[in-house]
């Protein structure tokens, strides 16, 4: 059997709903406004964390067998047990999944709550969540259909929409360009392409893709990864179009907002261009955003979890413990959960980042597998001296040695600290092979 052009077309639709959710929403708004004018280099650097590393991600997991485990085992079998478990739990019941919900209800129900009382509020988050991963679990207890449901279905309905506030927003702006507040603005941009946890997600989605490409009769390992990393690009190029035109409309608001929480802005602004009709346009928008990705990430986690149990535990109910899970902390809140996301987020990144790095540059050093532990070493070494360094920023601890030592790395001021180290950790990786090979 052969994939035809139309459903790699669907599939890719498939892969970017499932990306697109709640962050891909909400932050590129935030971002334009806040950049202002240095907009093209904040862009620049969320489009490739944000993109560039997606579909890296997609090509990676695709070119390895389609899973993140075949890529981390390079490094050792039980650390691609913890990565994957790691990143799995963040992109699932952690933080993204309840993060889908609690968006929904902030940015789709709450504009149409005027003057509530906060138990109010509360009792109708508890509500939306509740009908939303209800939702959620009538689409992903079916999962061969999920590519369909996702491809054919609601994505269609919620590029149309989203269309239709980007459109109107570059043909009417709301306002001028401001002079922004980012003084680094491609890092700034680079370090907000984390919160979309897309790369994390790539690494995770290619299980729900190769295994969606199998149940539709193709076997042969090659074209699966043809056909996925298709899918990917297609994904990728749909996302960057989006952030460009979500980005633009953040930037051209200029100081007509004047808040700070990302998903109110989006509200703000959809109101802002079509009037009562905004708040209904955008409600449709994030419900079917958020919805997609809740979909392939539940999906994905109980895929996962299902293999890692050697299907001891159903994939059944291990998606109703994931929605059961995410449902309870979707109820803490949007602001709650982004405040948890970030310093997790900025740990687990790197390592994701090298690993896809990695996996695409494996031929170039023949695979060997010192250069995978050298540089997963290198990134963690780092990583863990931040956490050691922010000790007596955070609890009073003195550890002012680690800060100092720390400030000396390139691109340590800008959140790229782990770079150059890990860059350097490979390359001796190398000499060091190459001197036992000749020795």
């Amino acid at each position: 059997m052969k994939f035809s052009g139309k459903e790699i077309f669907f599939t890719g639709l498939a892969l970017l709903a499932m990306f697109f959710g709640a962050g891909n929403l909400i932050f590129p708004p935030m971002l334009g406004l806040q950049s202002g004018q240095h907009l093209f280099w904040a862009l620049a650097g969320f489009i490739f964390t944000g993109v560039g590393l997606t579909l890296m991600g997609v090509t990676a997991v695709a070119r390895a067998g389609g899973d993140l485990e075949l890529i981390a085992n390079k490094v050792h079998p039980l650390f691609s047990k913890i990565i994957t478990t790691l990143a799995v739990l963040c992109i699932g019941p952690l933080l993204a999944i309840p993060r889908t919900a609690a968006t929904t209800y902030e940015v789709a129900v709450s504009p149409f709550l005027e003057n509530v009382n906060p138990g109010t509020a509360q009792y109708a988050l508890l509500l939306t969540s509740l009908f939303f991963f209800a939702l959620t679990m009538f689409f992903v207890l079916k999962p061969t259909s999920v590519l369909d449901y996702v491809g054919k279905i609601l994505t269609p309905i919620l590029i149309v929409f989203l269309g239709l506030i980007i459109i109107k927003g570059v043909v009417a702006p709301l306002g001028s360009i401001g002079p922004g507040s980012y003084t680094n603005p491609f890092s700034q941009g680079f370090l907000e392409g984390y919160n979309t946890m897309d790369a994390i997600a790539s690494v995770i989605f290619g299980m729900i893709i190769v295994k969606g490409i199998k149940d539709k009769g193709i076997t042969n390992n090659s074209e699966i990864a043809k056909i996925t990393i298709l899918s990917g690009i297609i994904a990728a190029v749909g996302l960057a179009f989006i952030y460009i035109g979500l980005a633009y409309i953040g930037a051209t608001t200029g100081t007509t907002f004047a808040g700070e929480n990302p998903g109110q802005m989006l509200s703000y602004i959809a109101e802002a261009l079509f009037g009562p009709l905004g708040k209904l346009i955008i409600a449709i928008v994030m419900t079917l955003a958020c919805l997609t990705t809740s979909i392939g990430l539940v999906a994905s986690c109980a895929e996962y979890f299902s293999r890692l149990t050697n299907n001891a535990i159903s994939y059944k109910l291990l998606a109703i413990i994931t929605t059961i899970i995410s449902f309870i902390l979707a109820n803490m809140g949007l602001s709650k959960i982004l405040s948890i996301s970030v310093p997790i987020l900025v740990n687990i990144y790197p390592v994701i980042i090298v690993l896809i790095m990695l996996a695409l540059f494996h031929n170039l050093f023949k695979g060997k597998r010192e250069v995978y532990v050298y540089s997963i070493c290198g990134v963690i070494l780092i990583l863990i001296a931040d956490i050691i360094g922010s000790l007596e920023l955070n609890l009073g601890i003195k550890t002012g040695f680690v800060r100092q030592l720390l400030s000396y790395l390139p691109l340590h001021q800008q959140g790229l600290g782990w770079v150059i180290p890990t860059l350097l950790a490979a390359f001796l990786a190398l000499i060091f092979t190459s001197k036992r090979q000749h020795s």
